[in-house]
């Protein structure tokens, strides 16, 4: 627990020192289908794939960063619900490089880059709360008309690290590639979102 607050700390540090410099463009945006991925919905498959569909992100979530050059941070805040029992906070810090557009001055919105997810799963029945710390690849194309965007990504896993308040049981660290391993061994996830530009 204390290497996630450390990790979460740093990275908190290094996103306010970049943020100092002048010239960026900032927005705010949000993924349009993770208020739908918390509803329990009458269809099993439903319940499987829209969350692989709304970057694993239940509930309200609200992102914000800045554009600077051919770069970009950002960090994303989810609070909401997988089922009636549960509660899932999330909080993430990630970096885009606009990779053509770096190359070809050409205002391209293709990008790569990484993130960093801290999630906090609440069980209300049980009091049982997990830990978990992952990371991720990201790819993706922002659209940026006027003072609107919208962002199409594609997620990665990469590595997951795990604890929990339940006795008896220990602190893990591993390669995780896919949120359902029995399912695929690789299973990239998505996010649609939509935003507002402004500058300062």
């Amino acid at each position: 627990m204390k290497k996630i607050i450390f990790t979460i700390l740093v990275m908190s540090f290094l996103v306010n020192v970049v943020a100092q410099s002048n010239d960026k463009t900032y927005y705010l945006s949000t993924n349009l289908l993770s208020p739908v991925a918390g509803l329990n919905k009458s269809i099993t498959a439903a319940n499987v794939l829209v969350p692989l569909l709304s970057n694993l992100e239940y509930g309200l979530t609200l992102s914000g960063g800045y554009f600077k050059n051919y770069h970009a941070l950002e960090t994303r805040l989810t609070y909401g619900k997988s089922n009636d029992y549960n509660r899932i906070p999330q909080l993430q810090f990630g970096y885009h490089f606009f990779v053509l557009d770096y190359f070809k001055q050409n205002q391209s919105g293709w990008y790569v880059g990484g993130f960093a997810r801290y999630w906090l799963y609440m069980n209300k029945y049980t009091d049982a709360d997990l830990h978990n710390l992952s990371t991720n690849l990201t790819f993706g194309y922002m659209w940026k008309k006027k003072k609107v965007m919208f962002d199409f990504r594609v997620n990665q896993p990469l590595t997951i690290y795990t604890s929990s308040n339940i006795e008896n049981t220990k602190s893990g660290f591993e390669i995780n590639t896919s949120p359902m391993p029995l399912f695929s061994p690789v299973l990239p996830f998505l996010s649609l979102n939509i935003g507002y530009r402004f500058t300062n």
